[in-house]
């Protein structure tokens, strides 16, 4: 089907907002009545939205809800982390439909990683009955540094054989569909821009803290990528010089003192008695209560600096170690609003991200999917 320009823009709206009325959209698009009318029906006979359930609005009639056909178009999106991947299928409004995921050990073990992957990615369709036909689009978000073209991973920080793979290449072998390619940082922004809290904000940080750190900024709408799409690198931002040597190289980085591994191991440097420092802090253990408050400093320290340069409305943190050990969070709140400069915290909100542990794979999912609607109403 060729859209002209305003079944674009309607076609956009319908699938940033997911529920909208018709009036909603003339406003937004300035658009008359009739005209919009006109052009919902074309996309409706087409099956590229739908109607849905009736609201009021004041005193008048109900309006009928317009949102993107589910059926329309299914998605892939893998989230490739330091620690796990990830690997889910959704429909066209980003529900969940199968989802799965494996350790990062087990690809390490090859020399073909991107090829390994492929197979591993191949497994989980053919399990759920999916052939590569049926995908729309794939969108794939690492915890990594990737080329500015968006098309080969230059480096894995944290896993060993990850450079200079050409992962879009590998995976146009096997599918048909549009391949995406990004950094996890921003995969996850934008899943927060479309899919979460950050609909109607323009200038906001997405961290996400695990068993690394990335992290992904849009500033006036846009993401934040630099000249050599490298930007955003928080978790190699140096925070204590005598953390030691990061595994990128560099020596105090800030990945060296709150990841989960990291976390773990200056729990046992300092003797601490438990199996975990989560179990610990469980039992309100003065150690691992301790070295959360040094952690949330040091995030908090850094993240002050990056309000302080970009003046955020907004930052979500996420991530496994806040649900474990909820204390960092407020340390790194309230280290934040101790350091940064005071004109910048005005309107500053400090709050967990929309999807938890699963941001990243919401991240790769609506990276495919806003990528694919954008190309296909070009």
């Amino acid at each position: 089907m060729k859209f002209t320009a305003s079944e674009s823009l309607i076609l956009k709206l319908v699938n940033i907002h997911k529920e909208i009325s018709r009036k909603s959209l003339s406003e937004l698009s300035h658009l008359s009545q009739a005209s919009i009318t006109k052009i919902t029906k074309r996309l409706i006979d087409e099956h590229y939205i739908s109607e849905g359930h009736r609201v009021s609005q004041g005193m008048g009639r109900k309006e009928v809800l317009l949102s993107p056909n589910p059926g329309k178009f299914t998605f892939l999106g893998i989230d490739i982390g330091g620690y796990l991947v990830r690997m889910a299928l959704s429909n066209n409004n980003m529900e969940l439909t199968y989802k799965d995921e494996f350790y990062m050990s087990e690809l390490n073990e090859h020399d073909n990683k991107g090829e390994m992957l492929l197979e591993k990615v191949t497994q989980f369709l053919e399990s759920n009955q999916i052939t590569p036909d049926m995908i729309s689009a794939i969108g794939i978000g690492v915890t990594g540094l990737v080329d500015a073209k968006q098309r080969e991973i230059l480096n894995i920080p944290n896993a060993d054989g990850w450079d200079h793979i050409r992962l879009v290449d590998i995976f146009s072998q096997n599918f048909g569909c549009p391949i995406y390619l990004d950094e996890g940082g921003r995969t996850m922004a934008i899943a927060e821009k479309v899919l979460g809290k950050a609909i109607d904000i323009t200038d906001f940080i997405v961290v996400q803290v695990g068993f690394g750190i990335v992290a992904g900024m849009m500033i006036n709408d846009q993401l934040l990528r630099g000249s050599s799409n490298v930007s955003s690198l928080l978790g190699h931002i140096t925070a204590d010089e005598n953390a030691g040597r990061c595994l990128c190289g560099n020596y105090g980085c800030l990945e060296n003192i709150i990841t989960f591994p990291m976390l773990e191991l200056e729990y046992t440097k300092r003797n601490g008695r438990y199996a975990s420092i989560v179990e610990a802090y469980e039992q309100n253990d003065k150690i691992a209560i301790d070295i959360c408050i040094d952690t949330g400093k040091s995030l908090g320290i850094a993240l002050s600096n990056v309000v302080n340069l970009f003046n955020p409305s907004s930052i979500y943190l996420g991530g496994p170690i806040f649900d474990g050990l909820p204390i960092l969070f407020e340390e790194t709140k309230r280290t934040i609003t101790l350091r940064a400069n005071r004109f910048a915290t005005l309107v500053l909100s400090l709050e967990k991200n929309s999807f938890g542990t699963e941001q990243g794979i919401m991240g790769a999912l609506a990276f495919a999917k806003m990528n694919f609607i954008e190309e296909l109403t070009e």
